[in-house]
């Protein structure tokens, strides 16, 4: 993985155009460095620690946060937006490297704000301020009962460190468990608590949906990953299965949804809820192959999203319209950006040898092991993600382009290498996969 990522940074610049902050990219990069030292797990002064799943998800945001940045070089105020952009990257990265319970929380918590930042400052539709609502309330509302619960934590066992906490903790000193985990399930999302999701998608610019998909998602799972090392969550308990079955059941139903779309932000935001359904269902499993599904699909999730996103952008620039109906031919007009967008929506639906497909038969394994219900629900979802992938590429790919987009066709290579960019690691990242 370290080797993918170093020779995609060193194409990146060549391909690019290096017209981004050197001195904001070095930052995130030299925050990295201690994934080149220790090997799979590596400890500095009991703050910052990182283990397997912490490393990747480092990695991941360093990686969207260069794709992000050289793909928008042509935003106005560029200065502001790249400050704004290299503030998520370092707060994502404290994030999945810090050990301090109370540190993890402000950084969780402060990559909002930011965020929040890009939305109000560079989407271009009015009801950008409700999409801003929607996610403070559903993110701070969440979040309240973690303060709490880790306040508890800290005043009983006199630690912050997540990691010492796991093993010496009486995990019995928190009842109400998904009460602490609702920030996280907020954050992944999963039904019912989504529906800031496509809001905030829709009304943020094509940087601000990279991030969410591409990373602020990835936080709500790796907040799982780190707190049910403190509670007792049984993975056959029935509190565990109906909140997956609900999650599954939700998938299925905004999955639908997808297929009925007309927007195709809209359409690539909802089928994040879906994939997330698999992601909680290998979390919640407590087990070792569970965990390893999960983790892949996020990482592939991160990758196939933020480039799907960034296809919707290439489409945009091109005919001002993010409707389906605005948007078709596109086969005729640039084979170059029909075959992307093939290659990214066949990723979406997990087809060999794609990050997604991996984990999701990780995840098909302990769900089935888990509850038998829960196989016809991950086999629905699985045609589903089939289908809308299918939709993203027909919809746009075949049929008569409009007039305003005919005279249109040209695509930069800026852009080529941006969807390339976001294919390549999820379909060759596998080859380092022990």
């Amino acid at each position: 993985m370290i080797i993918s990522f170093i020779m995609c940074m060193v194409l990146l610049g060549v391909l690019g155009g290096l017209e981004v902050s050197v001195a904001g990219l070095s930052l995130l990069g030299v925050l990295a460095m201690p994934l080149f030292l220790l090997g799979s797990c590596t400890e500095m002064n009991g703050m910052f620690s990182l283990d397997f799943s912490g490393q990747a998800l480092v990695v991941l945001s360093i990686y969207i946060s260069f794709l992000m940045l050289v793909g928008s070089v042509t935003v106005s105020r560029f200065s502001a937006f790249n400050s704004l952009v290299i503030c998520i990257g370092v707060l994502l990265v404290g994030s999945f490297s810090v050990s301090a319970t109370f540190l993890f929380f402000v950084l969780f918590e402060g990559v909002l704000f930011p965020t929040l930042l890009l939305i109000v400052g560079w989407g271009y539709q009015p009801e950008r301020l409700q999409a801003v609502v929607y996610m403070v309330i559903y993110t701070v509302m969440g979040s309240l009962p973690l303060l709490y619960g880790l306040g508890k934590l800290y005043f009983h066992d006199g630690s912050d460190n997540l990691f010492s906490l796991e093993f010496f903790l009486d995990k019995s000193t928190l009842s109400f468990s998904w009460l602490y985990l609702l920030a996280f399930l907020v954050k992944l999302p999963v039904f019912p608590l989504h529906l800031w999701l496509p809001k905030a998608h829709v009304e943020a610019p094509v940087a601000g949906s990279m991030i969410l998909a591409g990373l602020l998602l990835k936080l709500g799972g790796y907040g799982v990953i780190r707190l049910s090392g403190l509670f007792i969550l049984k993975s056959i308990s029935a509190s565990t299965l109906l909140v997956l079955m609900i999650s599954l059941f939700g998938g299925v139903l905004t999955s639908m949804v997808c297929l009925r779309q007309t927007d195709f932000k809209s359409l690539v935001a909802y089928s994040s809820v879906g994939h997330m359904s698999f992601v909680l269902v290998g979390l919640l499993s407590n087990t070792l192959w569970g965990f390893m599904g999960a983790m892949l699909v996020m990482v592939g999730h991160g990758l196939c999203s933020s480039g799907l996103f960034a296809l919707v952008n290439t489409f945009y620039t091109s005919s001002h319209s993010r409707l389906l109906a605005m948007n078709k031919g596109y086969l005729m007009l640039s084979p170059c950006v029909g075959l992307l967008c093939f290659l990214l929506a066949v990723g979406n639906m997990a087809s060999p040898p794609t990050l997604n497909l991996l984990g999701e038969l990780f995840i098909y394994m302990v769900g089935a092991s888990m509850n038998i219900f829960f196989f016809p629900l991950l086999m629905l979802l699985s045609f589903l993600s089939a289908c809308y992938s299918l939709h993203i590429y027909v919809s746009s790919q075949h049929g008569k382009c409009t007039n305003s987009l005919s005279s249109r066709g040209d695509f930069s290579m800026s852009d080529m290498s941006l969807l390339s960019f976001h294919w390549l690691p999820l379909n060759f990242l596998f080859l380092v996969i022990p």
